[in-house]
């Protein structure tokens, strides 16, 4: 299949008269054409599809109308169903009136498009090169990032059940793709097991009979196929099964399957523990009391006055990854779209002392976030030494306590971060008449970060107890609203698609949606409707000065 430029450049006569006829104020769909262009052309998508075969459907109106889909909370079915029948959708694609759209399906082979090599990403890109151009985004302006949990499509199960559904499912591929191998393996004993989904529960009869012939079944079908179905182990399903397997069993010193117990064996974090055969990807995460399987969506969004907050970043990641992790990928973004703020406002999830000197070294970005305050004894109690009692020495690598005494040289442990520690004598500590108000233990041990990072926490904290910075950082309380609209709107938490690809999907479209509803208010408003031209007879009035009625609606005779 390859592309064939079909996009109207200019929608036909006959659709703009109707359309216009209908909708005299002007439609979201139709602002799309009008103020953007239409977003995309064909030509964007030509590096998507071989340059050979069978010309397929119009990529840029499949985007288009993907968008419009998850602006209207639309399913598959009815996008199709508007194409046919809404005049502003077929505004919006340059269509002919007469244009039958196309079958709902196509949607599914689109989005896996999307979802490969970054191309969703791409689709944001260029929809933001066409706000930019109707000046709805400032240069080198502030913007500001949150996140929010995401729920993956799949059902919730416990690890019983999880094993007996990898099984079912790959029972199913395997039917699929070479049904007549199964013959004289599949009996009826496994029929009963795994002919149905899983319905067990948090409390299954006869459990551990349940687990020991789960345990083996898994095992006959993973040597099975290693064994006699080469071709076929690398399968999706079968590879979860084997990964299922591990993280639930054992082998015991007979090589039999043993269930994993976590006073045991132990089970693997959370971090890697798949949670569903259909959606390998999703991970079980927690924060606070939120508990949920699934992914994180981090929304960066400009908060400049005077303009609409165009979002201009949706980053996917696994549940289980810390807001640390995901902001230099969503300053990279920034970085390849040029949209790179002067001031970026997060919350303290996103924040450390090295981070924000790294972001501010290579991006040139200031980040905005309250950096965490201390929480050792010292600092929570009044009238117990603090480390800001402490007088740190650079230049010869020691530190003087309130009572003038001095520590020894202090060491470099070894961490993922450095920072340095300062120890003092235990004779000097022992012999301090103000031990108590220092410490509890034999000796005083001071942890603090190299000297840049220092200057920058201490500034840091000093600065962001003034009101002028509070004032400042107030502007990132407006990104709860916009995570509200996502999420309530346009049902962001709840994925559509199984995999994180796919998910990341359905972020950026509903991404570009809401944009799309946001700058429509800023855009010009829809051309003036041209009154209709007078007849001969009200040219002949006007011509002799007969004054004539404008409007049926003019009381033909006064009142009274």
């Amino acid at each position: 299949m390859c592309v064939r430029s079909s996009t109207g450049c200019v929608v036909p006569e006959l659709t703009v008269r109707v359309a216009r006829a209908c909708n005299p104020q002007g439609t979201t769909a139709m602002a799309i054409r009008d103020h953007l262009n239409g977003l995309w052309s064909d030509e964007d998508f030509e590096e998507w599809y071989p340059r050979d075969g069978k010309p397929g459907l119009s990529p840029a109106q499949l985007a288009t109308v993907s968008v419009l889909q998850f602006l209207l909370e639309m399913s598959d079915r009815q996008a199709a169903e508007s194409v046919r029948n809404r005049i502003d959708f077929k505004y919006a694609l340059g269509m002919e009136l007469e244009d039958p759209g196309f079958h709902h399906s196509v949607f599914t082979d689109f989005r896996k498009r999307l979802a490969q090599e970054g191309r969703a990403d791409r689709l944001l890109d260029l929809a933001l090169e066409k706000i930019r151009a109707l000046g709805l985004v400032r240069e080198r302006g502030r913007q500001r990032t949150d996140s929010t949990h995401v729920l993956a499509a799949v059902r919730d199960l416990t690890r019983l059940e999880l094993v007996t559904e990898a099984m079912r499912a790959a029972l199913e591929e395997l039917a699929r793709r070479a049904p007549h191998e199964l013959v004289g393996l599949v009996n009826e004993e496994w029929g009963k097991r795994y002919g149905r989904a899983a319905r067990l529960g948090k409390n299954p009869s006869k459990p551990k009979t349940r687990i020991k012939d789960t345990g083996e079944d898994v095992r006959l079908l993973l040597r099975y196929v290693h064994r006699y179905l080469p071709a076929l182990r690398d399968g999706e399903q079968v590879q979860a099964l084997r990964q299922i397997f591990v993280q639930n069993y054992c082998l015991d010193a007979k090589d039999r399957p043993k269930w994993r117990e976590p006073e045991d064996v132990g089970l693997p974090p959370s971090a890697l523990a798949i949670v569903s055969p259909y959606d390998v990807s999703a991970r079980y995460a927690r924060r606070g009391e939120t508990r949920w399987k699934g992914f994180l969506a981090h929304v960066t969004e400009t908060c400049d006055p005077d303009t609409p907050s165009v979002i201009t970043d949706v980053t996917t990641t696994k549940a289980p990854v810390h807001d640390t992790k995901a902001l230099p990928s969503i300053l990279a973004n920034l970085g390849d779209r040029n949209l790179l703020s002067k001031e970026h406002f997060v919350d303290g999830g996103y924040l450390s002392v090295a981070l924000k000197q790294q972001v501010a070294r290579d991006h040139g970005v200031g980040l905005v976030g309250p950096i965490r305050a201390r929480s050792t004894r010292q600092s929570r109690k009044g009238t117990v030494f603090s480390r800001d009692a402490f007088t740190i020495d650079w230049d010869t690598k020691e530190v003087t306590c309130p009572h003038g005494k001095i520590s020894r040289p202090w060491t470099t442990p070894p961490s993922i971060a450095s920072y340095f520690q300062a120890k003092f004598s235990k004779k000097d500590c022992g012999q301090c008449p103000v031990k108590a108000a220092c410490t509890r233990s034999d000796v005083r041990l001071l942890s603090f970060l190299p000297r840049e990072l220092h200057d920058i926490q201490s500034e840091s904290r000093a600065e962001q107890q003034t009101q002028e910075w509070l004032s400042r950082y107030s502007l990132r309380a407006a990104i709860e609203s916009t995570i509200n609209e996502f999420v309530n709107g346009h049902g962001m938490r709840q994925c559509r698609y199984r995999s994180e690809e796919k998910a990341h999907v359905q972020h950026i479209l509903t991404a570009i949606a809401v944009n799309l509803e946001r700058i429509d208010v800023h855009l010009p408003p829809a051309p003036a409707r041209k009154p209709r031209n007078p007849t001969a007879l009200q040219d002949f009035l006007d011509w002799q000065h007969i004054p004539r009625r404008r409007s049926w609606r003019v009381a033909t005779h006064p009142a009274g």
